[in-house]
């Protein structure tokens, strides 16, 4: 049954993508910025529903009174696509940090560039860093949050690797301060697999830390210990 249903849904999931996204992508004088996140929005909470009827999966999210009034860098660990909807429900207008090569699918290209994804070329170096840096800081200007996941890749729940320096430099950089968000979506919906089990994911949002003062191994160091330590097994 589990099965059945988790095909169901992914199908639906797919769908819903598919019948919004091209919405989004119209031009801005047709379908405006706040229109536009509110397309994002409505596609993640019928995701959220959709998963919860279909699945059994249910949230439980804390900390949102530690939610800066000016927006800043959100570090996240990503293991499923489950925390996107909770990211997407809770911090929008945002622009994600994420890898260049998502741009090679055409229609995630058209869906990054009118939700100004920030993308990063790995292994190009100063240049690389300074036009992220710039991009964040215009992001952040403009009342966008900074959403990222320092480990750069989908990691199991329970898992963590060393982070990348993007968050810090952009953080440090603009002087933004770090929000760190831990969750255990992972759990029950696998990094790798078609099956999403029913129970109750937890969302926990950290107090922001100020960057100034840290060095870029400092500030991934206090934000992967909080999101580390705050994983509900």
């Amino acid at each position: 049954m589990i099965y059945i249903r988790s095909i169901v849904y992914t199908a639906l999931m797919f769908i819903s993508f598919l019948v919004l996204a091209p919405v989004a992508l119209l031009p801005s004088f047709i379908v405006g910025e706040r229109h536009r996140w509110q397309i994002a929005q409505a596609w993640a909470s019928v995701n959220l529903y959709l998963s919860k009827k279909i699945c059994g999966l249910t949230y439980t999210i804390s900390g949102l009174e530690n939610m800066p009034e000016e927006k800043c860098v959100v570090f996240v660990k990503h293991s499923s696509v489950y925390e996107i909807f909770i990211m997407l429900r809770y911090f929008s207008p945002s622009s994600w940090v994420g890898k260049y090569e998502l741009m090679y699918v055409p229609i995630f290209r058209g869906v990054f560039k009118k939700f100004k994804l920030i993308p990063v070329k790995r292994g190009r170096g100063f240049s690389e860093t300074e036009r992220v840096r710039n991009e964040g800081r215009e992001r952040l200007e403009s009342g966008n949050w900074i959403i990222i996941f320092p480990e750069g890749t989908r990691m199991e729940y329970n898992k963590s690797k060393r982070y990348g320096l993007s968050g810090s430099i952009l953080a440090k950089e603009t002087g933004a301060k770090v929000l760190p968000v831990s969750h255990n979506a992972g759990k029950l919906w696998k990094r790798r697999g078609l099956l999403k089990h029913p129970g109750n994911i937890d969302f926990i949002i950290g107090v922001p830390f100020e960057t100034s003062g840290l060095t870029l191994a400092e500030i991934n160091a206090v934000g992967k210990k909080w999101i580390d330590n705050n994983v509900v097994l």
